[in-house]
């Protein structure tokens, strides 16, 4: 559902976002440059990767090995979810490897930034909960992903299946060939397609602003949440009191969902809009970028790890978060969470180079 504004609001007086924000959605919502397509095209001229040894590999698997204990059945407890868990996080490393030597060797990274990005884009869980049965379909049936299984879940059950597989005779071949699959179909046919791969980031960056709401009436079972984004977002510098916000909406089973939606809408039927708003000042970028690092960050492909609050004594408590962008994460800690993410976030883009300029 979408609610287009009454007029087209005349943006020539406004100053609008970063050039540089407005490249990137340009180049996410048209699916990167002709330059980038050609090799991608060559370097995937063969079609769709194979799995056949990684299929061969996993088949071996032991449900108790990859699978968390809560979605076992009741008799296969004996193995539990923090042994899997351990798993995982040493299967994290070995595919993330992988992964990144197939990125940095394609030649379809122009530098560190994109290979990040892509990185984060590939190896995130919500892409893991996608293919999970594809990767792993003797050991997990349709019914298990589309019942009770969270992105989280499908996330530690393929880590943990990598660490093992790794073990075996002709593992490593395996995981290097899950890799190159992996980065096909989410590098090279999501951007074909024209995925955005974070749309609530990539509208912050751009001056937008995204809310949502639980629909009234709607069970605790299966709850329904709508999200109103809205650009350019009020007292930005893009914002003028005399002319209307351009609206869009959409509804989702969690507010996350709901706002990645209603962006999403946002920078596809919007997109002339908000790419051709004159760019903003020089002398205000940095000032902007480290007011919107959160969101900047989310972007070039970061993701928050965790926050945590933390009471000492009678005082008021603090919040602690840790952001993670590409193999670097930073700690923060604030009487807001919103703050505490925010000062993370601007460690690792300082960190990256992204306030050098």
């Amino acid at each position: 559902m979408d609610t287009a504004p009454i007029m087209t609001p005349n943006f020539r007086t406004q100053t609008g976002p970063s050039a540089k924000s407005q490249y990137k959605l340009k180049m996410e919502s048209r699916g990167e440059s002709h330059a980038w397509k050609r090799k991608a095209e060559k370097m995937f001229a063969d079609g769709e990767p194979p799995l056949d040894l990684w299929h061969d590999r996993s088949q071996a698997l032991i449900d108790n090995d990859i699978i968390p204990a809560r979605l076992r059945g009741v008799n296969q407890h004996h193995v539990s979810t923090v042994q899997v868990e351990m798993h995982a996080l040493v299967g994290d490393k070995i595919l993330g490897a992988a992964l990144m030597e197939v990125l940095v060797n394609s030649g379809l990274c122009a530098d560190t930034g994109q290979v990040t990005k892509f990185y984060s884009n590939v190896s995130s869980n919500a892409v893991f909960l996608r293919y999970l049965h594809d990767i792993l379909p003797a050991r997990i049936k349709e019914d298990q992903i589309n019942g009770n299984m969270e992105s989280h879940s499908a996330g530690t059950t393929i880590e943990a299946a990598v660490y093992k597989v790794n073990g075996y005779a002709g593992g490593p071949q395996a995981v290097e060939q899950l890799a190159k699959w992996l980065v096909y179909k989410v590098v090279f046919q999501g951007t074909q397609l024209g995925e955005i791969s974070n749309p609530k980031g990539l509208l912050l960056e751009n001056y937008g602003d995204v809310d949502s709401k639980r629909i009234e009436g709607t069970p605790d079972h299966a709850p329904e949440f709508i999200a109103t984004a809205r650009w350019p977002r009020e007292n930005c510098p893009a914002w003028r009191q005399d002319e209307p916000q351009l609206v869009t909406q959409a509804k989702g089973t969690s507010k996350k969902n709901a706002e990645a939606n209603a962006a999403l809408i946002m920078l596809k039927q919007y997109e002339h809009e908000i790419i051709n708003a004159p760019p903003m000042q020089p002398k205000e970028k940095l000032e902007l970028k480290m007011e919107n690092a959160v969101g900047h960050l989310y972007t070039l492909g970061g993701i928050c790890e965790s926050t945590t609050e933390i009471k000492d004594g009678d005082g008021p408590p603090l919040h602690v978060a840790v952001m993670r962008f590409g193999q670097q994460t930073a700690s923060a800690q604030a009487t807001t969470k919103k703050h505490a993410m925010r000062l993370a976030a601007q460690q690792l883009l300082e960190a990256a180079g992204e306030y050098d300029h």
